[in-house]
């Protein structure tokens, strides 16, 4: 049986109003609403994902607690001194320390899009290494690369360098090189309605399955650069 019956445009609203608020006595007032019309939803959607999500890795963390983004925000340090967001987030990503950084799936709402897909390469050295896959066409890189290339929907994703480190690379891989961290994503800017009717839950599942391949060269170069 299904936990998550889509998420409520009312949660949405309440997410912007509360943020435009930035009021900790409006938080405290309807923080019962936001729980329920914002908060919960996200959490049943966790629940109802977790079983295909650990075929991909039954690694990944599964108590929604930790998976889910928190709606105050921390501004120690940060310029942007707004207590609340109006996003939310889920994550399936490993066990992880508090400033360490780990490859990992997400879905987010926010009042502009929503969004999903799979990012890594934060940590210390791991595009260093990723690149060097890259280079040599490791056989990781080249399922990620193949699952990437394949996909309708996913994009590739990641901050670029200005400059091109590349130059006598081929083509096709420079967009790859060329990133401060390596993802695939899906945005939808305009139609909301599978977020409110829930549809949106197996077309991510089964997209989420066909570029598992990506987050194994993710978790490859990962445990590579921590040698």
């Amino acid at each position: 049986m299904s936990n998550f019956k889509g998420f409520s445009p009312e949660g949405l609203d309440l997410l912007i109003e509360n943020r435009l608020m930035n009021s900790k006595d409006f938080y405290e007032e309807h923080k019962k609403d936001v729980r329920e019309k914002a908060i919960n939803p996200f959490h049943a959607l966790c629940m109802d994902m977790t079983e295909d999500m650990l075929k991909i890795d039954p690694l990944f963390v599964t108590n929604p607690t930790r998976m889910v983004s928190r709606v105050r925000r921390d501004t120690r340090y940060t310029k942007d001194k707004t207590l609340y967001r109006a996003n939310l987030w889920l994550y399936f990503r490993r066990p992880k320390d508090r400033f360490d950084s780990v490859p990992f799936y997400y879905m987010e709402v926010t009042p502009e899009y929503w969004s999903y897909g799979c990012f890594g390469g934060f940590g210390k050295g791991e595009m260093e290494i990723a690149r060097e896959m890259i280079l040599n066409e490791d056989a990781n890189f080249l399922n990620a690369y193949k699952s990437a290339k394949s996909s309708d929907v996913f994009s590739l994703d990641g901050e670029m360098y200005k400059r091109e480190h590349f130059p006598s690379a081929k083509d096709e891989y420079k967009p790859w090189l060329n990133r401060k961290y390596l993802g695939l994503a899906f945005y939808e800017h305009e139609d909301y309605s599978p977020l409110w009717d829930g549809s949106f839950v197996k077309p991510m599942l089964d997209n989420f399955k066909k570029i598992a391949p990506f987050y194994d060269f993710l978790i490859a170069i990962r445990e590579r650069a921590k040698g």
